[in-house]
């Protein structure tokens, strides 16, 4: 029965005879000339792992990845904008969208009619029988001036302070309109 001994050698697996194994033990009867024996003596394992210059003993030229050094302070993430509120132009058109904007369609449809019959929607409307003014006929038309110092001729201040007096007073747009038919004024 013949021994053999297994040597992986990166990633290579060698079958070795025993012979080969141990450089002290007769050559086999395979082995014919005195060259071959020289060359099986030769490849002996103690030998060639023994051997210095077999692996590299410095690693001076070996690629060795170093990692990427991050930036010093982490960067913060870029934070959302709010969306501004849309401004308006001091127009009346664009004072009768701000009120739609805020009471609905509904809403705009009841205090649309109070204030078509009430001023037109001109901000320069005044009653001279009782001093209303401007597009919710006021009274007296300083009142409007806590939504702005330009009230006697400024459409979106008059509306603004009108939805703040029928939402206050009435509680909505519609009971304005209910309260005005019922009465002729609100």
């Amino acid at each position: 029965m013949t021994a053999a001994l297994l040597l992986v050698v990166d990633a290579v697996i060698l079958i070795v005879p025993n012979a080969l194994a141990d450089p002290s033990a007769t050559p086999s009867p395979a082995v014919s000339s005195s060259a071959d024996a020289s060359l099986l003596a030769d490849a002996s394992p103690t030998r060639f792992f023994d051997d210095p210059t077999w692996f590299p003993a410095t690693t001076e030229n070996t690629y060795i990845p170093t990692p990427t050094p991050g930036p010093a302070t982490p960067t913060p993430a870029p934070k959302a904008k709010a969306t501004p509120a849309p401004t308006y132009r001091d127009t009346v058109w664009n004072a009768r969208v701000y009120v739609k904007s805020r009471v609905g369609a509904k809403g705009y449809d009841c205090i649309n009619a109070i204030w078509t019959a009430e001023s037109g929607w001109n901000p320069l409307a005044g009653n001279p029988s009782s001093g209303a003014y401007g597009i919710p006929q006021a009274f007296p038309g300083s009142k409007m001036a806590v939504f702005g110092s330009n009230w006697r001729y400024s459409p979106l201040t008059q509306v603004k302070w009108g939805l703040w007096y029928v939402t206050n007073r009435y509680g909505w747009a519609c009971g304005a309109y209910d309260f005005w038919q019922a009465h002729g004024w609100y």
